[in-house]
């Protein structure tokens, strides 16, 4: 039975004036801060066990989301308990949600990706801090007076889950249709399950129907880890295969393979849009633009020149319209030409016409030429350290002329793999690539790409790792080994008669040196035995191990072989992360690095538990949990 509360009621400095509804959550309630004259949303989380560890994280994890603040996610203002059950107050937002708006049918590409692009940027910035929503739905986007879209409910879902069955019958109804493939599956859930509930929702804005529609709750669950969902434009014909991939990106069942970043996802998007829209405009021009008519029918006939023409209604006179009589063909036309002076000056026009004609191509021309030039100059450029290689091998793409600190990835085809970057100040980008173990053996395409295109690339050959040590056919050296000749020996000394071989298991001795004879044959040229071609060193791939972590002093990190020289990190602990900055390691080399806790690593209540560490250079590594110490 829910827990009411009566209005009037104080929860910390606001009074509960009313109840306003009951979600999945739990109830809600408007409240009001008398001395702030502010009014609040009051959400009773009644899915989360009254025990100690649960209200542990409760705290730990509202504290998180009360430090967001962006203006497209809802304000949390405060959080406690009410006889037991952990309670938010949060900013009231009157003006419904885009569920309520999507449920009139899908919007138009312009307002969809004004909503998408206010989310895109709420979820990037949250994401930045090491927060997850794990809820992302229209009816968790709310929306302003000025249509503004709020991200609501971060968080709760995490807050809420005992089990995986509780978390999709009871607490999160109406989410599978949204949940990213990991997420139904219970593994890890990062930002880009975010990503592929935004594409869900993109897909929705723009085709009037989820991807998987129509099915029962089970049959959602197995279709989002199993099947593909049909194309957008198989629902909504307006829509091109340049949409169709975008979308279908988002909604990748790898998360890897999916959009790095919410905004991103939203800027392809509006760049297919607009395609689609130039493709449709052009089309629409050709085939709406009118014949011009075989023959012109006269309107009346002409008028004679003796006939006074009589005013019309309108105060105009017939004359006003031009009659045109066609001649007989038994009528002369006069033609005049013209007089030499006219002939001269027509001439000199013909002149200047043909000089500025000539002068524009050469303008043309040099412009083109230079912008060539700058072009070649500026084009961009990736590299490999290898290109023949094995399975599981970790080379370096290193690539030129990228926009400055610009965020990209480096594409492995032909199945897809990605390994993002950044540039940095000098649009110089390193990344190293780990080939995957189950590659296939031939030639593969490497690319580096941002901005929803492709910029450069080169080939990788994938050999096998047996045939990368064997010595080419021919080559192979002799199992038995040879007799090398003593360097004191003379010219005069016997080869050994060709076809000549010492027993199986029988090791040939030196032979001595006989004296010079005059018949003595000269002595053998010694041979150098062909040597097996040594196994590439892979270069080793970079890890992270994390050796301690103190709430109340320093935590440290061993970093093994990472290239750039810094690296970025974050503690994480109950699957939250705390920013605590860059440190500077000893590129392709193991560096042991302390640094200071980041505040809010541990609960208030919980002096002891495990901790994970995570490193990003050219991608984002994750170390293995210790337990922690006070």
């Amino acid at each position: 039975m829910p827990l009411s509360i009566a209005p009037g009621t104080k929860l910390g400095q606001y009074e509960v004036q009313d109840f306003i509804g009951q979600g999945a959550m739990g109830l809600v309630y408007r409240a009001y801060h008398v001395q702030l004259e502010r009014t609040g949303a009051v959400k009773i989380l009644q899915g989360i066990a009254p025990d100690p560890a649960s209200t542990a994280r409760f705290r730990h994890e509202a504290q998180a989301i009360a430090q967001m603040r962006h203006p497209n996610i809802l304000n949390v203002y405060d959080f406690g308990e009410h006889e037991g059950l952990p309670y938010m107050i949060v900013e009231y937002v009157p003006g419904g949600s885009l569920g309520d708006k999507l449920g009139q049918g899908p919007l138009d590409p312009g307002a969809a990706l004004r909503y998408l692009r206010g989310v895109a940027a709420g979820l990037d910035y949250a994401h930045g801090l090491g927060i997850v929503h794990r809820d992302v739905k229209p009816a968790n986007i709310l929306l302003e007076k000025d249509d503004t879209p709020v991200l609501a409910d971060f968080g709760l879902v995490k807050l809420m889950q005992g089990t995986s069955l509780r978390s999709l019958t009871g607490v999160t109804t109406g989410t599978p249709a949204y949940m990213a493939p990991e997420q139904v599956t219970g593994n890890d859930v990062g930002p880009a399950a975010d990503r592929y509930s935004l594409a869900t929702i993109a897909y929705e804005m723009l085709t009037g129907v989820i991807p998987f529609d129509g099915d029962g709750l089970i049959e959602v669950l197995y279709a989002q880890v199993h099947r593909d969902s049909p194309l957008p434009s198989s629902r909504n014909t307006s829509l091109g295969p340049d949409v169709d991939a975008v979308i279908m990106r988002g909604l990748a069942k790898d998360p890897a393979a999916r959009w790095e970043t919410c905004v991103a996802f939203v800027d392809a998007l509006a760049a297919a849009l607009a395609v689609k829209r130039v493709t449709s405009t052009m089309a629409s021009t050709m085939v709406m633009a009118a014949a011009a008519p075989a023959t012109v029918a006269l309107a009346a006939p002409a008028v004679p020149a003796t006939q006074t023409p009589a005013a019309n209604g309108n105060g105009r006179s017939p004359s006003a319209t031009v009659a045109v009589a066609y001649p007989q063909p038994a009528e002369t036309v006069a033609v005049a030409y013209p007089t030499p002076t006219q002939a001269v000056a027509k001439r000199k026009r013909r002149k200047r016409l043909f000089a500025l004609v000539a002068g524009v191509i050469l303008l043309v021309l040099l412009f083109v030429g230079v912008a060539g030039y700058l072009a070649a100059q500026g084009k961009t450029t990736i590299s490999l350290s290898a290109y023949t290689v094995t399975p599981g091998d970790t080379i370096f793409a290193t690539a030129s002329h990228v926009p400055a600190n610009q965020a990209g990835e480096i594409q492995l085809l032909s199945t897809v793999h990605i390994f993002p970057f950044r540039s940095d100040a000098n649009g110089n980008v390193t990344a190293n690539i780990t080939v995957p173990q189950n590659i296939g053996v031939g030639v593969h395409t490497v690319k580096i790409c941002w901005a929803s295109q492709c910029h450069a690339a080169v080939t990788l050959r994938v050999v096998d790792a047996v045939a990368a040590v064997n010595p080419s056919p021919g080559a192979t050296p002799s199992t038995t080994p040879d007799a090398s000749p003593s360097p004191t020996a003379p010219t005069g000394t016997n080869p050994t008669p060709c076809g000549s071989t010492p027993p199986p298991g029988q090791t040939p001795a030196p032979r001595a040196s006989p004296a010079p004879t005059p018949t003595s044959a000269p002595a053998p040229t010694p041979t150098s035995k062909p040597s097996p071609i040594p196994s590439p060193t892979p270069t080793p791939a970079a890890s992270i191990t994390l050796v301690s972590v103190s709430a109340t002093g320093n935590t440290t990190v061993a970093f093994h072989y990472f290239y750039l020289g810094t690296a970025t990190v974050s503690v994480c602990q109950g699957g939250t992360c705390h920013a605590a900055g860059t440190v500077t390691v000893a590129p392709g080399s193991s560096t042991t690095v302390s640094f200071k806790t980041p505040v809010g690593i541990l609960p208030t209540a919980i002096l002891i538990g495990p901790a994970y560490v995570t490193a990003c250079e050219a991608a984002c590594l994750t170390s293995g949990s210790v337990s922690v110490g006070a």
